[in-house]
């Protein structure tokens, strides 16, 4: 895939399919090494969009690719662009010097051009990134004898005498005599030539340069033209070359036998008459050819398709049309294979026809072919085939292939599809059902499947909070609802042994990218909406989650100290058990806990669903009791919804190691002896969701025990309950999970 589709797909916020053709590239080396630079305006468009970190991957992913095809001298051609593009990467910056000194280790005086030139992130010296690499560039090329050409003066010179102990320099330079440079002024001033440089030759060795002209006149030319960005004009040539090197009358001659020579060149285009433009090319092929060729190279329908897309996008950058027969064979390339392997059954054949049809589309055709038509009609689940495409366009187009290939079934296959569709799938598939006629009704059982498996449904997730809750025929769902169950995905993904270590890097990053947009607009509006015990809640749920970042979570954090500066408390001078934002239980408990809101939302709100669709039924719903009753349900089911949500978003896992025995306190056994009588009981506190009295587990947040939380051995406490009450000493306190008789 070329570096402007990468581009293009950040801005479309489709992270997951940026990262997944950038790893793809970098595996199968299919970019040259001297094209990567190229790919450091997608690092530029991850930054600008907040995804630095991401961005930083990518790159080291790139560079150690390279390293390990061709060495880390190779790697520093991509190392040192690369970081121009990630110039406040201060790792980038550090992994680059590695580089320079595993490629250089017995270049001598190598620490002290890292040094001078001020490379070292860490160096008191550190210099601008590109002014740093430049430095250090130039100077590693240099011995005695080397030369170089004025960056804007035009002279030449040649380096006399090195220093490596301080990097310093005596240079010849023409005209102008001999100078002493420092590292940074040299680089500052002049760029390396070979000593067959047109420039180097005309001020150190003119008779050569004139041996040149006689023998090789279009090469002379062609550098001129390189040399002056692509091209050069007659007239400047002429300037340049008389009377100095040609002498005036004999640049005629001259001419003549140089403008035949460039004629028989494939490389050079010459234009106009009097002055005549030369022109060079790198390569004598047209785009089209090229694009044939790169296109005929490739085999996975994936590919074949960023090759069209990049060479439609070329041949507009440059004025031109695409070749109407280039594409039209392109296009009968892509559908022959999609239909062979149609009738073959291969599994391959929807991914196949679904980048025909976009190429397609792209080409500008409007007709979809019979042939794909009769496979969307054939499929025996349809719905995969939507849950398959990565960008709203090809959903556009799979949902045409639907309606005309399954009529009234659809609806159907496409409200089965939808949760599982990425995010920019989601747009276009949710308005395709409202225009059917679809509602709330018929998207509220979708809306809680999502809330419910968001880690199954993550892209769907993100677009209902991305915007798709302010649809219309989207039910109502609290932005903290969906904040909350996004940020504990995230945290359950990185924990849990479940997933992938790319799968999570996957949510992160699509979370990070769709929380900051806009400058994180949804964020503030979800801020404002919320009450500060819930801030409070949210604060902490945030400060947990790693996943999200370094700088996400620092701008969302600091925005909910703006908006709720209530919040900003020291933890450590609130007593656990006090803490309003945070309730502290076991995994079991958590476990029960999520497994009861499973059961609310699969049988009971199902139940009362299909209990509002029959009491619909029975007619008119203004005197409709059952109806009424159904609905004021449905209202109380969505209320205990809510409230168990927020309470598992404030739910703590106790953590053995960090229970103290010192004071009661959450996770703790102690034992209570009567002063009067010797009395002995025991209590165990837990969260409110392992409370259980008959086994002598408490809830650490009814009002008995939060009188108890804190107390040490030798407290006396006092107790006014049926059966124990009177004065207690303390006796012992335990760490209750660590103990093998409360196996919980």
């Amino acid at each position: 895939m070329q570096a402007e589709s990468l581009v293009q797909l950040v801005g479309s916020g489709n992270l997951r399919k940026v990262e997944e053709e950038w790893e793809r590239l970098m595996e199968e080396g299919t970019v040259p090494v001297e094209r990567l630079p190229e790919y450091g305006t997608v690092l530029e468009e991850l930054v600008r969009a907040g995804n630095q970190e991401m961005a930083e991957a990518l790159a080291w992913d790139a560079i150690e690719s390279v390293k390990e095809a061709h060495g880390a001298e190779e790697a520093l051609r991509v190392a040192g662009p690369l970081l121009l593009s990630l110039s406040q990467s201060a790792e980038l910056r550090t992994q680059t010097v590695a580089l320079y000194r595993e490629a250089f280790a017995n270049r001598e005086g190598l620490e002290a051009l890292i040094e001078v030139a001020g490379l070292d992130a860490g160096s008191e010296q550190s210099r601008p990134v590109r002014r740093a690499l430049r430095t250090v560039e130039v100077c590693l090329t240099l011995q005695e004898g080397s030369y170089l050409v004025g960056r804007d003066e035009d002279v030449a010179a040649r380096v006399e005498k090195v220093d490596p102990s301080d990097w310093s320099f005596e240079l010849t330079v023409m005209p102008g005599g001999r100078r002493q440079l420092s590292a940074e002024r040299l680089a500052d001033n002049f760029a390396p030539a070979a000593a067959t440089d047109f420039r180097v030759q005309r001020r150190f060795a003119s008779e050569e340069l004139a041996s040149r002209l006689e023998d090789d006149p279009a090469g002379v030319v062609i550098e001129l033209c390189r040399n002056s960005g692509g091209s050069i004009d007659s007239d400047d040539l002429e300037l340049r070359l008389v009377p100095h090197i040609i002498a005036g009358e004999n640049w005629k001659k001259w001419w003549t036998k140089a403008r035949a020579a460039l004629k028989k060149s494939s490389h050079v285009v010459m234009e106009g008459r009097s002055p005549v433009k030369i022109s060079y090319l790198a390569s004598p092929d047209s785009h089209h050819d090229i694009f044939v060729e790169e296109f005929q190279r490739t085999s996975s329908p994936e590919k074949r398709l960023a090759v069209l897309e990049s060479y439609i996008r070329d041949s507009r950058t440059r004025g031109e049309e695409p070749s109407a027969e280039v594409l039209k064979n392109c296009l009968k390339s892509m559908t022959d294979r999609a239909s062979r392997q149609s009738a073959a059954g291969d599994r391959k054949a929807t991914t196949t026809w679904l980048c025909a049809l976009r190429a397609a589309q792209l080409a500008g055709e409007d007709e979809i072919p019979q042939a794909a038509l009769d496979y969307f009609a054939a499929l025996n689940a349809p719905h995969e085939a939507l849950e398959k495409v990565s960008d709203g366009a090809t959903a556009e187009l799979v949902c045409s292939c639907l309606e005309r290939a399954k009529g009234d079934d659809a609806q159907a296959i496409l409200l089965r599809a939808f949760p599982n569709l990425v995010l920019s799938a989601c747009d276009v598939v949710g308005e395709r059902l409202a225009s059917y006629g679809c509602g709330v009704a018929e998207f509220e059982p979708l809306v809680e499947q999502i809330l419910f498996k968001p880690e199954r449904h993550f892209e769907a997730l993100l677009w209902l909070w991305d915007g798709g809750v302010d649809r219309e025929y989207i039910p109502t769902v609290a932005l903290i609802t969906l904040l909350t169950r996004l940020l504990r995905t995230l945290d359950e993904t990185r924990r849990s042994d479940a997933f992938a270590r790319e799968q999570e890097k996957e949510f992160a990053g699509r979370a990070r990218s769709v929380l900051s947009a806009r400058k994180y607009e949804r964020f503030m509006r979800c801020l404002e909406e919320i009450e500060p015990q819930m801030a409070a809640a949210l604060r902490t749920q945030l400060s947990r989650c790693e996943s999200l970042g370094r700088a996400v979570r620092e701008d969302m954090l600091r925005e909910v100290a703006r908006r709720h500066p209530t919040t900003v408390i020291r933890e450590e001078a609130v007593p656990a058990w006090k803490r309003e934002d945070v309730i502290f239980v076991t995994s079991a408990g958590l476990a029960r806990k999520q497994s009861e809101i499973e059961h609310h939302v699969n049988v009971k709100m199902r139940d009362n669903a299909r209990a509002i669709g029959a009491a619909a039924e029975h007619g008119d719903l203004s005197e409709n009791s059952e109806y009424k009753f159904a609905l004021e349900e449905r209202d109380l089911l969505r209320g205990r919804l809510a409230q168990m949500n927020d309470e598992v978003a404030k739910a703590k896992v106790l953590d053995p190691e960090d229970i103290s025995t010192e004071f009661i306190g959450p996770g703790t056994r102690a034992k209570f002896r009567r002063t009067g009588d010797g009395h002995e009981m025991t209590m165990t506190f837990f969260g409110p969701w392992e409370a259980d009295v008959s086994r002598g587990w408490y809830n650490y947040l009814a009002p008995l025990c939060q009188g108890l939380m804190g107390k040490r051995i030798g407290d006396v406490v006092e107790f006014d309950i049926t059966d124990v009450s009177g004065q207690y000493e303390v006796t012992s306190i335990h760490n209750a999970l660590v103990d093998a008789e409360f196996d919980i």
